[in-house]
């Protein structure tokens, strides 16, 4: 591929990245339904509650709460099952993100149903995790893609685990790149993991985009964890779900408030 062909591909990924659609108009897939109807009705079945989210928006007057998200994990016999699961303040299912991963937290699968935006699909990792599958159904219209990577993947179940697993690096200055999963593009992108900041007992960590076009885009995600047991305090950054905005969904840059409920995992 050419350079010049190389960047345009990237400049109109950046484009779509920038999502804006009209509210309501959402057609979530029978299977992707049946997948938020089964959370709805027994989400214990995901597993043990690890903890809960309260989102506020970044930026702009006002501290409502915007949406709440659980975490709830299972051990499986190749490691363990995440699932992150988004309400809306009426306390409706709107979204849900599961990962499988291994103990040491590299990337098996991922699936999601988001009735937000009405989409549904999988990603399957192959190949010593070198090589990903995407599945997606955007509102009744199904589409494949592949796509062969080199470094760790992470989707948002997994990523603020990751950084936890890899704690002791980071600490040091190091950096750690990694791909992160965007089903709807059937894509990921490369990310820079770093240590921010270390202060009053917490330490932050960054995420950074590698692409400087992109970086025009999503902003720097930032994660704040206790030092002492590694529990999460805070992310500021993108959030799956989308604010409504004149009658629109756009792309939320939220904050996001934590409550431990049981030890992270």
């Amino acid at each position: 591929m050419s350079t010049k062909s190389f960047h345009a591909r990237l400049f109109a990924s950046v484009l779509a990245l920038c999502v804006i659609s009209s509210a309501g108009n959402a057609q979530l897939s029978a299977a992707g339904r049946a997948r938020l109807d089964s959370l709805r009705q027994t989400p214990e079945m995901a597993g043990t509650l690890i903890y809960q989210g309260t989102v506020f928006a970044l930026r702009g007057p006002g501290a409502d709460t915007l949406f709440r998200y659980e975490r709830r994990v299972h051990t499986t016999a190749s490691g363990i099952s995440v699932t992150h699961a988004t309400r809306d303040p009426a306390g409706t299912l709107i979204i849900d993100e599961s990962a499988q991963l291994s103990a040491s937290y590299d990337f098996q699968r991922f699936d999601a149903a988001n009735a937000q935006a009405g989409i549904s699909g999988s990603v399957v990792s192959s190949r010593g995790g070198r090589h990903l599958e995407y599945t997606l159904n955007d509102n009744g219209r199904v589409s494949t893609a592949t796509e062969d990577v080199q470094d760790p993947v992470v989707t948002g179940p997994s990523v603020h685990g990751f950084i936890r697993q890899h704690w002791n690096e980071l600490a040091t200055g190091s950096k750690i790149r990694v791909r992160m999963v965007v089903l709807n593009r059937k894509t990921s992108y490369g990310f820079d993991l770093r240590m921010k900041s270390q202060a009053d007992g917490q330490t932050t960590f960054s995420s950074t985009e590698s692409s400087a076009l992109v970086r025009l885009v999503i902003k720097p995600l930032n994660v704040t964890f206790v030092n002492s047991d590694r529990s999460l305090v805070r992310y500021e950054g993108r959030v799956p779900p989308m604010q409504k905005v004149g009658g629109k969904l756009k792309d939320l840059d939220a904050r996001v408030e934590y409550r431990m409920v049981t030890a992270y995992r």
